[in-house]
């Protein structure tokens, strides 16, 4: 009778789903601090570095801009997952919090898309220009940079379009890094949609497909360049025009290929966790949703450095870019100076003739050969 009534009084505890380990908490307080310190930084130098004259005049570099935007607007909406995750380590702004969902998660998206599109056709510019050397200044302009780039937007809108609904998106485990948006409904359709569908789509439009045209098109770059190396070596060597043509092609190449790399590495290890996660929710075998959350955050960590640290590594690989940076920062340095009443005077009087002609001895730089 004792057993009978223990069993009947049993009372299992109540699932309260998934919650943050304590490395995912520390991961998204320094972790994602470091990166938004550091990315922020570097995407506006960045943009500020592919505006100068140089670099701007070609579509590469237009591209190269936009991706820096991209990339600071995807830093931009993480500060919620810092604040949540990292900071507060609860949930916040709970009225107004299905809408905030839509938002966050719509833009996150849209901006992963936007950006591995972006590397793409990068790769694409890079490629007409070698193989199509003659009518690449034809094809690749900053015009047909902002048609692509509205192009993009709009398929990425698109896609993404179904987080915007409020009758299939909102809050499913608020304050939960990875999950703390989702289906608003359990059992709806959507929700089957959203975890084995949706997961297999992200991944081939943001990372496979992209990551497949990016090496292509690098590997037929690198064997055009190996096919025409002796004869650009022989032909033209002694006209500056060429050689700065030449020098300012290999840079943007070096730029690209460490942007792939960057790309590949960052991205690939979550996508791959994503599809593993959805193939076991479509197999209906028996998963661990903590283990799940807490690796798909950890990753998701990792992914967000693909939006802050191109512009250090474009400093390391790049010698144009670092050049481009470094008079970057003498211009404003010179502006900041010019402010005082001496310096104008200076400059007035021209008593100092390497400040006044510090343009005039950029562009004679410009106009002797470099190797």
């Amino acid at each position: 009778m004792n057993i009978t009534n223990n069993s009947v009084m049993y009372d299992p505890p109540a699932y309260t789903g998934p919650s943050n380990s304590p490395v995912v908490v520390l991961l998204y307080r320094y972790g994602l601090g470091f990166i938004f310190l550091c990315g922020f930084t570097g995407n506006l130098a960045s943009m500020a570095t592919f505006m100068q004259i140089t670099l701007r005049a070609t579509s590469t570099a237009f591209l190269f801009l936009i991706l820096a935007v991209s990339d600071s607007l995807f830093l931009l909406v993480s500060i919620f997952d810092f604040v949540e995750v990292g900071l507060t380590q609860e949930p916040i702004l709970l009225t107004n919090y299905d809408s905030l969902c839509r938002f966050r998660w719509f833009l996150k998206g849209l901006t992963q898309f936007c950006s591995a599109w972006i590397l793409v056709f990068v790769t694409i510019d890079r490629w007409l220009r070698t193989r199509f050397p003659f009518k690449a200044n034809k094809w690749c302009t900053h015009r047909t940079v902002i048609i692509v780039t509205i192009c993009i937007i709009t398929i990425g809108i698109s896609l993404h379009s179904h987080m915007l609904s409020a009758e299939f998106f909102g809050k499913f485990f608020p304050g939960i890094a990875t999950v703390a948006c989702g289906p608003v409904q359990f059992w709806a359709p959507y929700t089957l949609f959203f975890f084995v569908q949706w997961p297999f789509i992200q991944v081939f439009f943001v990372c496979l497909i992209p990551v497949a045209l990016m090496l292509l098109g690098s590997i037929d770059i690198h064997h055009a360049i190996q096919k025409t190396k002796s004869r650009i070596q022989t032909v033209g060597m002694n006209q500056p025009q060429q050689l700065r043509q030449a020098r300012l092609h290999r840079q943007m190449l070096i730029l690209m290929i460490s942007s792939i790399m960057i790309f590949f590495i960052t991205t690939l290890p979550v996508s791959i966790r994503q599809i593993v996660a959805a193939y076991a929710i479509f197999a209906n075998t028996t998963i661990d949703e903590n283990e799940i959350v807490n690796e798909t955050a950890i990753l998701t960590v990792l992914l967000s450095l693909n939006y802050a640290i191109n512009f250090y590594v474009h400093c390391l690989t790049s010698k144009l870019f670092r050049d481009e940076f470094i008079k970057f920062i003498k211009i404003i340095y010179r502006l900041a100076g010019g402010t005082t009443g001496n310096n104008t005077i200076n400059i007035n009087q021209n008593v100092l003739p390497p400040t006044v002609n510090g343009n005039t001895q950029a562009n004679i730089r410009h106009q002797q050969p470099r190797t």
